[in-house]
């Protein structure tokens, strides 16, 4: 439930749109290469926009639980969730194993879900595989997240891997729309949203945070001090 490249050998076209990769095994035992934006940048994205680093992660569609494992390296409480289980390369799987077994990283769809709350959320590839009908419901999820970071393939996308001879190839059927439509997609459903060139990603955030709405309960507590303070209510 991810962006991958569907060809053993290092699809040129991933390799030039992202920084960082890692290995996986499919089922079949056929080698692949993940193809990602590191969580270095993915903080550094978020702290341009919010003005501090996430202190929360979740990675929805979290393959070998590498992405996961590198945020909890950075301090973050980092969580996630796949349809499947991907297999790890050795030695990377010894340091992903726990994940799945302390229960950080679960087996179940985005779907099914429960809302999500975390500064950072992370989708790779994940929104491609909903349907028109149900990625209403899939971005509901995402509603208490501070932002979301979302890559994934777009008929631009397209036009520029067959342009270098590299022609993307899914294995099964995909939401592939242009990047114009994932935005108007997103702030029909309540979010800000801006795609960022240099990184090749869709930046998404709730009109209406959780974190706002605390911040909006702390203003109004502190005014109504203030007002108590001047002698014209009191506070209980």
């Amino acid at each position: 439930m991810f962006h991958v490249c569907y060809v053993q050998n290092m699809s040129i076209y991933y390799t030039q749109k992202y920084s960082f990769e890692y290995p996986f095994v499919e089922d079949d035992g056929t080698p692949m290469i993940m193809c990602t934006i590191s969580v270095p940048d993915l903080m550094g994205i978020f702290c341009r926009r919010i003005g501090r680093y996430p202190r929360s992660f979740f990675d929805c569609g979290a393959a070998t639980g590498v992405m996961v494992a590198m945020a909890q390296g950075y301090g973050m409480h980092a969580r996630g969730i796949d349809v499947r289980r991907y297999t790890a390369h050795q030695p990377t799987a010894k340091f992903t194993e726990h994940l799945f077994a302390n229960g950080h990283i679960k087996i179940e769809s985005i779907l099914d879900t429960a809302p999500i709350d975390a500064d950072l959320a992370y989708c790779n590839g994940t929104l491609t595989y909903m349907n028109e009908m149900t990625l209403p419901l899939a971005l509901s999820k995402f509603k208490n997240v501070g932002m979301l970071i979302a890559i994934h393939n777009t008929t631009e996308d397209i036009v520029a891997a067959e342009r270098i001879g590299d022609p993307i190839v899914h294995s099964e059927p995909r939401l592939i729309r242009s990047n114009q439509w994932w935005l108007d997609v997103f702030r029909k459903n309540g979010f800000r949203a801006e795609f960022n060139a240099q990184y090749k990603c869709f930046c998404v955030r709730p009109l209406h945070t959780k974190l706002q709405a605390n911040r909006l309960q702390r203003f109004n507590k502190c005014a109504g001090i203030q007002l108590a303070y001047a002698g014209r209510i009191s506070v209980r």
